[in-house]
């Protein structure tokens, strides 16, 4: 499948190609292999490309770019990496507390269908990410709850808070209040802002999707991040005595699309069910992973020492594309 040069290992979860020369280029050796590769990511949903040598940003770039039709550089939730333009730094999240299960930005009008993570240092301990196959989750629901979340999708809602979340400025890239409020029509985002000055979203995202290329159903949400049964026990109680009982005036909230509540028993079973499914790898440096993030939804496990992971995304797919072709 992938010719001389590498090691394919197919038991393995992801499956690993590893190179097996030194002086094997990792950006044209994708390019070259990129049909076989859109092949594992369809039956896998993700692959790790061990030994290539991809030791900088700038590499881990071009071999992104050599994937994908068009890498995504304007993304307000994480940090640009200083050496590309358009690489970004991972979640900067504590290190002590697990990143939940979350499909990228399927919160949000548009979403990469392909995401790269590259190791530029691994952790002394932890750090692994586990993976999801959001097929396998959809399988294994209720047909009370695939019913329900499939008709009613998931009702976010942020507030940006300074000092708590990212800055509306941040996330949206300019201090234009107008700007952010045209912005939040066309991609039908209900932008209200607040009397301290803060600003508050709301919109509506699917919680199941039929795959655009495999037409199989995927159960693909941030319902974990946004959702308060989901914050550390001492977190909520801190929310709750800065903001009451009100969820919808917390950093982030989530409830089924009609408004009505999500229930913390209906999110700790499906916690339950996601850690039943989820796989791990241990990073390696120079490893790169890609993910269809259509598929597989991923997460961070806790970890000591310095970690670097950095990220790259490409091949963004509008919701209304996706809502357009599932009713059709």
């Amino acid at each position: 499948m992938f010719g001389l040069g590498v090691q394919f290992h197919d038991e393995s979860f992801p499956p690993l190609i590893r190179s097996a020369v030194a002086d094997l280029g990792a950006e044209a050796w994708a390019a070259e292999h990129r049909l076989p590769l859109e092949a594992l990511l369809r039956e896998h949903g993700a692959v790790v490309l061990r030994g290539f040598g991809v030791e900088s940003a700038e590499a881990f770039e071009a071999l992104a770019a050599s994937l994908v039709g068009e890498l995504y550089g304007d993304y307000g939730d994480l940090p640009h990496e200083k050496d590309a333009e358009q690489v970004y730094k991972s979640t900067p999240y504590p290190a002590e507390q697990s990143i939940l299960f979350h499909h990228e930005s399927s919160h949000m009008p548009q979403w990469p269908s392909r995401q790269f993570f590259c190791c530029l240092q691994p952790a002394s301990d932890g750090g692994a990410t586990p993976i999801v196959d959001g097929r396998k989750v959809w399988a294994a629901l209720p047909d009370e709850l695939r019913d329900r979340f499939e008709r009613l999708g998931i009702r976010y809602v942020r507030n940006f808070i300074p000092g708590i979340d990212v800055s509306w400025q941040q996330m949206f890239g300019t201090e234009d209040r107008d700007e952010v409020e045209a912005r939040c029509t066309a991609q039908d985002v209900l932008c209200d802002w607040r009397p301290d000055g803060s600003l508050r979203t709301v919109q509506h995202g699917p919680a199941v999707i039929r795959h655009p290329e495999t037409g199989e159903r995927v159960f693909f949400n941030q319902l974990f991040l946004h959702h308060t049964a989901c914050l550390e026990p001492s977190v909520r109680e801190v929310m709750r005595s800065i903001f009451g009982d009100d969820e919808t005036v917390y950093p982030r909230s989530a409830f089924f699309g009609d408004g009505s509540p999500i229930g913390d028993d209906v999110v700790n079973r499906l916690s339950e069910l996601y850690d039943s499914l989820a796989m791990r790898f241990v990073w390696e440096r120079g490893d790169v992973v890609i993910i269809d993030n259509m598929l597989v939804s991923h997460g961070r496990d806790p970890f000591e020492g310095q970690r670097k992971i950095i990220v790259a995304m490409g091949d963004m797919v509008s919701r209304a594309a996706v809502t357009a072709a599932a009713a059709s």
